[in-house]
């Protein structure tokens, strides 16, 4: 039959070939074992434990096509989560005796007005070491903090090199030990050393452009004299914000036609919120004597642009690539900001002397598009940020007699109509007012002492005052007061001579000045004498 084994083809065997045609059959068949003697002792081989043998996910789906990996998957998944909780034997750090922190006094830091008018904006605060009780108290053999500043080319010379796309400065330091080779000993609770810097009125404000980066940044620093580092680092955001003027008019002409474009807009825009812009185009008609021919306004495309510029200078490892030392690479980029079109809401009217159309329209800038306020560094090579509005009118010639002015023929001509105008993008000034218009105190400015004397010569001498030493007048023999009349009878009083009398309040009674009420006697007019002659 099929699928047995013949008692007859089935050979004897040692012990060893009997286990081993067991070992290998048991998969094969189970009928195979059944045919086996039982009077042979079988013993199963003993095999070494070895680590289970797994295959990957993407054999499995070779092999077993139909089977339902997920649950493979998930506990996959499981072991590796149990691996990631086991404990990691390492050592932990051991808490620190003290911390630096920086307490702000000044307010944010806004320069008010254009670089050139800018009196800058003031940074004072207090860095403070607050010592814990655990540690009791600490010496310190260094302790100084910087103020810098960071520019960082997006577009360097060499990309590998950090002196190519780095530019850092320190615009001051303070050190808080008057002596190197003294110590500051602080015991445990917070201590404050007062610090204060102007940033000057020219101070490019922080950004983060597409051509490079402007930062400035904090950095303490103090050492105890068991070797431990306290370090503290904070960021400074500098803005600027330009207050706002009267509107600015602009005029362009567009030769060879009589078109003139008259653009009123604002004196300063900021990132967020709309603006109004209000256009007027004149020289619209031409009239002849038959005949006139105007334009029409079609459409009105707006948009504001960014220009970026920086001169990416080499270091002096490659200087060989710029041609030499203090050259550099001009890199600019423009992008658009905030666009739009219209192509209704503006007036025409073409029965005034020339024509004319006028529109108003709202202009804003996309705030996803992470705008940078204007930016212009003092030296040579910096980042350099401007704005400019462009607006596009599209105009088509037609023509009509002047007898009846509804006959519209377009002629095919159109023309396309430019405009740019610079805009000063800057952040908003709010309530804040200048530091020099507040007058906050500087912690440099106050004199240790109020200022002494000084002897002008050698044979000058500075004495004590012990009162005068001429002997003081008795009030006994001064002459008493004449007394004073405020009426008419004072000069009558006065004449009297030596009249001594003490002054009371009676004297000061005043009698009302008696007015006459009788009116003036009119000079009566005179009479004018006619002389009458008697012709004979």
């Amino acid at each position: 039959m099929p699928g047995r084994l013949l008692a007859s083809l089935v050979r004897p065997s040692t012990h060893s070939s009997a286990s081993s045609t067991l070992s290998h059959s048991t998969s094969s068949s189970t009928s195979s074992v059944n045919e086996i003697p039982h009077n042979i002792p079988v013993k199963k081989p003993e095999r070494p434990h070895s680590p289970e043998r797994r295959l990957s996910l993407a054999m499995e789906h070779l092999i077993h096509p139909h089977r339902d990996h997920s649950k493979e998957k998930r506990r996959s998944l499981a072991r590796s989560a149990r691996s990631k909780e086991r404990p990691l034997h390492v050592a932990e750090a051991a808490p620190a005796s003290a911390k630096l922190d920086v307490i702000v006094e000044s307010p944010p830091l806004v320069c008010y007005g254009t670089p050139a008018t800018s009196t800058g904006t003031l940074f004072s605060g207090r860095l403070r070491v607050a010592v814990t009780d655990a540690a009791g108290a600490i010496s310190l053999d260094q302790f100084d903090m910087r103020l810098l500043s960071r520019v960082t080319t997006k577009k360097p010379v060499s990309r590998e090199c950090a002196g190519c796309s780095t530019h850092t400065e320190e615009l001051n330091s303070w050190s808080f030990l008057r002596e190197s080779s003294l110590q500051l000993k602080l015991n445990s609770g917070d201590h404050d050393f007062p610090f204060s810097y102007l940033f000057p009125g020219n101070t490019p404000a922080s950004c983060n452009g597409v051509l490079g980066e402007i930062e400035y940044r904090l950095c303490a620093r103090a050492r105890t004299t068991t070797g431990e580092e306290l370090t503290f680092q904070m960021p400074l955001h500098i803005r600027r914000a330009i207050l706002p003027g009267p509107d600015r008019s602009s005029i362009r002409i567009f030769p060879p036609t009589n078109l003139t474009g008259r653009i009123v807009l604002p004196s300063v825009v900021y990132p967020i919120g709309t603006f109004p812009v209000q256009m007027t185009l004149s020289g619209v008609v031409d009239k002849g004597e038959e005949t006139q021919t105007r334009w029409r306004l079609r459409k009105m495309m707006w948009r504001i642009e960014e220009h970026q510029k920086i001169v990416s200078a080499a270091c002096p490892k490659h200087t060989h690539k710029v041609g030499g030392e203090g050259k550099g690479v001009l890199h600019q980029e423009t992008r658009i900001i905030g666009h739009n079109e219209e192509k209704t809401g503006w007036k025409t009217d073409f029965d005034t002397a020339g024509g004319e159309i006028s529109m108003e329209f709202e202009a804003n800038i996309n705030p996803t598009s992470q705008p940078v306020c204007d930016l212009e560094q003092p030296g040579t090579g910096g980042l350099e940020v401007k704005h400019n509005l462009v607006i596009e009118l599209i105009v088509a010639e037609e023509f009509c007699p002047n007898r009846n002015v509804r006959l519209i023929t377009p002629t095919g001509a159109a023309r396309v109509l430019r405009m740019q105008f610079n805009l000063h993008l800057t952040e908003r000034s709010g309530l804040g007012i200048s530091w020099d218009e507040e007058m906050p105190p500087v912690y440099e400015d106050v004199p240790a002492s109020p200022p002494g004397y000084t002897a002008l010569s050698s044979r000058s001498a500075i004495e004590d005052y012990h009162g005068s030493p001429l002997p003081l007048p008795e009030y006994d023999e001064l002459d008493r007061m004449e007394s004073l009349r405020l009426d008419n009878d004072s000069c009558s009083s006065s004449s009297r001579a030596h009249s001594h009398s003490y002054f009371t309040t009676d004297d000061l009674t005043a009698e009302p000045v008696r007015l006459s009420t009788q009116p003036e006697a009119e000079p009566e007019p005179e009479t004018p004498q006619i002389e009458i002659s008697h012709d004979l």
